[in-house]
């Protein structure tokens, strides 16, 4: 009776269910008492200090009779402390060593011993020349994937999405973006192995090289060795348009094949015929050998040089396998386009090499309903494949088979599967064509069984032809955590699976290691929220539930559920960049220590991106390339060791980079003329952090002073939120955001405010329902590179230029008198709310340091230009008086609207004594390599010497400001960047920097007044 209402125990986690005791069992002479708590303890993050406290708790409910008595507590069958993770135990001797795959307990913990003492870890790809990451993720495999995809609903006979579209996106491509921009670089900079069961390359456009085939003019160039001759064999790759039901482009063609020499070098080099330069993802593929050799050299020759790995083809054989993103020219080019396999290095076994892709492609998997359909499991918690096939009636053969016409990343697994060689029956379609629905879902676990050569769930039997790699770990990425009446945060919940099987994988590793995952990364993904945006973030259970994505793989696997992707609460947050890079690292953090634990070695995690980038004159063709570490405050080993500089010249992708312990590198620029960028990475022995922003640099060499270009557009944030009660959603014709380098994710605009809007169906989901017009379309945001979209015009007209970050600038790094000329890069800076309910706003246009180093210019007489969407409302809607004093007094102008047009045109007021373009026209819509301008500022001559230079075209409200005094300024309410035209940007420039110069126009008169 004591213990029959004990739920003020467990305070934080009634959410969870039902907490309190079922039924107590007393040992009176071994003085034990036994307490079965109810299901729901077991959904709780059980740590030591938590479980003496109950214990404390429940030892003083029953009384001073039962003080001395030892307490073992249990829920559904097991005692709490089997639910600590072996990561948070008290010591390596508690670990439980079922859990550990591969592992040997010593007396100083555990040590991995996968492939035998004294081996290095087998890895499928590895980067060559580069160092391992003893403190990373070297030699980890990882299979993950992002929620669901678009497919063919057989019954209504046309490819659908399988979730809502909802608040701007969609579950089928949200949690993809949070994989492809931050997890999957984080993992791979760790050095880790990543596979996916989609498409991971976001380029529509795709050429194959293949023997039996290729795209356009595509070749392959084979070279034979002194020895040894390539030979073409059964069983490979062939290039098919369309692939049908049944049809596996794997096994329709040939490959070929060579046995390894030490004496001379054979290589076949596979030349694309690029249909436009840009970013292509590179796959190759070999084939199956018993004897296949364990390193194998590839070489990809892109625009930024040469960039080797090393294969092993021991696994990974029948199938797409991923070497990178790569910048390629157009058209044909051996030297900069270009993959080479190699028998150098393999001095034993088979070398065999199928086809290579470049890009990733539409969807090339044609479906229509098949005789018989079985009923889709909405549910994930299915028990195999549906059991029912039902006639299909007026679905069969009198339709025409279907491509989805989308890009291929935005298909479901199931497609990308087949075309990814996989086996049908087995892998991507266990219902046999017969529920595209069901398949997607069940076919991605199945998969990494697959993968692994384990013995498979439907068959029971290895396939022989599996590529059998050694998966460490899965993870299912999803944000369908429920829904709520209210607008409280639904947050995180956590799934694994510990029943099938028997308990344990294929390998007799416990099931219960993914309990263990799946805790540990829940726990970094709520404590970095709570950390950094909401301290109230809700930490939902831990469930062991029968999910097909949690059961069915042979590794140890967690099914994650973010957020609610139907809660505006969560969207808020969910919506916003550095909220997905930070969730993105803690995902990355929860896998690098359970893995790092299991191998029995110290996690160390990889540094922040450098920032306070800075580059400095100091030659006729040199200049100083400056950063400072960014610190990362809750992660004491993420400390840079070293540093990476990449380099990139005109518009040719970045090379392999240049190593320096130094926290900055003296740059020769040899090539004369050509327009120089860099980027910089930090680097431990946990991996290398992703990039910080581009800086550019154009030295001529004519002994002139260069103009100074200031990147001050640092804002990356989501789209504005409003609630007025009934109606509530994304404010887009305000703010509509600003996606950290691009957003791939964006369906299109949110339509339906209305709150009491029902949800009837996925086509007409109630409040929060979007658009579909942007679905396929990459969005571009800030992608931290405009000193060199500035650089070209720039050049264009005859000034060299160096750059720096806003952060560089405003430590008070530049001398006036040492430039030309001051350009500010506004672009979509604006002072948003921090997280906290605190005064705090980020990304203020105007701060101090920017006015104090701006005013030390403008005394010096430089010459200033600066353009952005608020340089006039972000200090008006902040009520920033000393921020609108400084507009007045420094740069001659006043605020009048944020909303001065929506179509994009200005015109040319007053005499042209400039020569400024009469008219400019910048992007207000979609464009696929400019962001959109939603709300520019209308800005007003204030002052002596302040003129108006344009109006906007429809309102007639004053677009650009001149000021001429002391010092002359030229001031943009548009981003410059965003101008359309080409042309028209080099007009405007020449004319702009002709006037804050004080140089003769062409016209031969001197500017005094325009």
């Amino acid at each position: 009776n004591r213990l029959e209402d004990i739920s003020d125990l467990f305070e934080g986690f009634h959410h969870l269910g039902s907490m309190g005791a079922d039924s107590v069992g007393a040992d009176i002479s071994g003085r034990r008492l036994d307490v079965w708590l109810s299901n729901s303890v077991m959904h709780i993050p059980v740590r030591y200090p938590w479980l003496e406290g109950l214990r404390a708790g429940i030892h003083n409910r029953l009384g001073f009779r039962f003080r001395n008595y030892d307490l073992e507590l249990y829920s559904r069958g097991r005692r709490l402390e089997e639910y600590i993770p072996n990561y948070y135990r008290e010591n390596y001797l508690d670990a439980d060593k079922s859990r550990m795959a591969g592992a040997v307990i010593y007396e100083n913990g555990p040590y991995h011993l996968p492939f035998g003492e004294g081996k290095a870890p087998l890895q499928l790809i590895r980067p060559a020349g580069r160092p391992a990451y003893d403190g990373g993720l070297t030699g980890a495999h990882i299979a993950l994937w992002p929620s669901h995809g678009y497919y063919y609903e057989a019954e209504r006979d046309r490819w659908e999405w399988q979730r809502a579209r909802l608040y701007g996106t969609i579950e089928d491509l949200f949690p993809f973006a949070f994989i492809h921009q931050y997890l999957l670089p984080m993992l791979e900079n760790a050095g880790a192995t990543v596979l996916l069961p989609r498409e991971r390359d976001l380029q529509p456009l795709e050429v194959v090289v293949d023997n039996d085939g290729s795209h356009g003019n595509s070749m392959v160039v084979v070279t034979n060795g002194k020895d040894h001759e390539w030979v073409e064999a059964e069983g490979g790759f062939a290039l098919r348009d369309t692939l049908y039901e049944g049809d596996n482009p794997f096994r329709m063609g040939t490959h070929l094949r060579i046995r390894a020499g030490e004496e001379s070098e054979a290589t076949v080099k596979y030349l694309p015929d690029m249909p436009e330069c840009g970013h292509y993802g590179v796959y190759v593929s070999w084939a199956f050998s018993p004897e296949n050799a364990g390193e194998v050299s590839y070489t990809v020759n892109h625009s930024g040089g040469s960039t080797g790995f090393v294969a092993d083809q021991r696994m990974g054989y029948g199938t797409w396998i991923y070497l990178g993103n790569f910048h390629f020219r157009e058209g044909m080019d051996p030297a900069s386009g270009s993959v080479v396999v190699s028998s150098a290095g393999s001095p034993t076994g088979y070398i065999t090499t199928d086809a290579v892709r470049f890009g990733g492609g539409m969807g090339s998997v044609a479906r229509r309903p098949a005789d018989e359909y079985v009923p889709s499991l909405w549910s994930l918690n299915d028990d195999g494949a549906a059991a029912t096939a039902e006639p299909a009636g007026s679905l069969t053969k009198q339709h025409e088979w279907r491509l989805s016409g989308r890009p291929r990343y935005m298909e479901g697994a199931r497609y990308w599967l087949q075309y990814a060689g996989m086996p049908d029956s087995s892998v991507y379609s266990p219902n046999r064509g017969r529920n595209d629905y069901n398949d997607d879902f069940m076919s991605r676990g199945e998969w990494v069984s697959y993968l692994m050569g384990a013995p498979l769930t439907l068959t029971g039997e290895p396939d022989p032809g599996s590529p059998r790699i050694p998966i460490d770990l899965v993870l299912a990425f999803h944000t369908d955590a429920g829904v709520t009446p209210g607008d409280s945060v639904i947050g995180t919940l956590a799934i694994y699976s510990s029943e099938r099987t028997g308990g344990v994988f294929h390998n007799g590793q416990s099931r219960m290691a993914s309990r263990d995952l799946s805790d540990i990364i829940q726990t970094h993904i709520v404590q970095d929220i709570r950390w950094n945006f909401d301290y109230r973030w809700t930490r939902r259970g831990i469930w062991d539930r029968q999910y097909s994505e949690a059961w069915r793989p042979h590794a140890p696997a967690m099914l994650l559920e973010l957020l609610s992707h139907q809660n505006l609460g969560d969207m808020r947050y969910g919506l916003d960049p550095r909220f997905r890079f930070l969730v993105s690292r803690a995902i990355y953090k929860g896998m690098l220590r359970y893995l790092a634990f299991e191998q029995g070695r110290e996690a160390v995690v990889q540094p922040m991106p450098p920032e306070g980038m800075a580059l400095e004159y100091t030659g006729p063709f040199s200049v100083r390339l400056s950063w400072r570490e960014q610190e990362d405050p809750h992660e004491p080993s993420a400390v840079p060791e070293e540093y990476i500089v990449y380099t990139s010249i005109e518009n040719d992708g970045f090379d392999n980079g240049e190593r320096t312990r130094q926290s900055y590198m003296d740059i020769e620029l040899p090539e004369r003329g050509m327009l120089y960028s860099f980027r910089v990475t930090a680097v431990n022995s946990g991996g290398e952090s992703l990039p910080g922003e581009t800086l550019s640099a154009w030295l001529p060499g004519n002994g002139q002073s260069p103009v100074l270009v200031v990147n001050a557009f640092t804002r990356i944030s989501g789209p504005m939120v409003f609630d007025e009660g009934g109606m509530a959603g994304l404010a887009w014709w305000d703010d509509r955001g600003v996606p950290d380098r691009y957003d791939f994710s964006h369906t299109g605009v949110q339509y339906d405010f209305n709150r009491s809007s029902d949800w009837l169906d996925d086509d007409s989901p109630g409040w929060g329902a979007s658009y579909a017009d942007m679905e396929g379309r990459v969005l571009p945001g800030n992608s931290f590179d405009y000193p060199s979209v500035y650089g070209q015009v720039l050049r264009e007209n005859g000034y060299s230029f160096i750059s720096a970050s806003r952060d560089a600038f405003e430590r008070g790094t530049y001398t006036p008198g040492d430039y030309k000329a001051l350009i500010i890069i506004f672009g979509g800076q604006r002072g948003i709310p921090g997280w906290y309910e605190t005064d705090e706003v980020s990304f203020r246009v105007f701060n101090p340091e920017m006015m104090d180093q701006l005013g030390r210019f403008a005394r010096n007489g430089s010459g200033i230009m600066i353009s952005g969407s608020y340089i006039g409302t972000d200090m008006v809607e902040n009520n920033d008086t000393l921020a609108i004093r400084f507009a007045r007094d420094v740069l001659g102008y006043r605020w009048r609207t944020n909303h001065a047009c929506n179509s994009g045109a200005v015109y040319l007021t007053g005499r042209n004594t400039l020569l400024l373009p009469g008219e400019i026209e910048f992007n207000t819509g979609y464009h696929p390599r400019i962001y959109t301008v939603e709300a520019p500022d209308a800005i007003e001559p204030d002052g002596e010497g302040s003129l108006r230079a344009y109006r906007f075209r429809y309102t007639k409200t004053s677009a650009a400001v001149l000021k001429d005094g002391a010092w002359r300024v030229a001031s943009l309410g548009f981003p410059f960047e965003a101008i359309l035209c080409d042309e028209q940007k080099r007009e405007l420039m020449g004319a702009l920097m002709r006037f804050i110069t004080g140089v003769q126009s062409e016209t031969n008169k001197v500017i005094t007044k325009y």
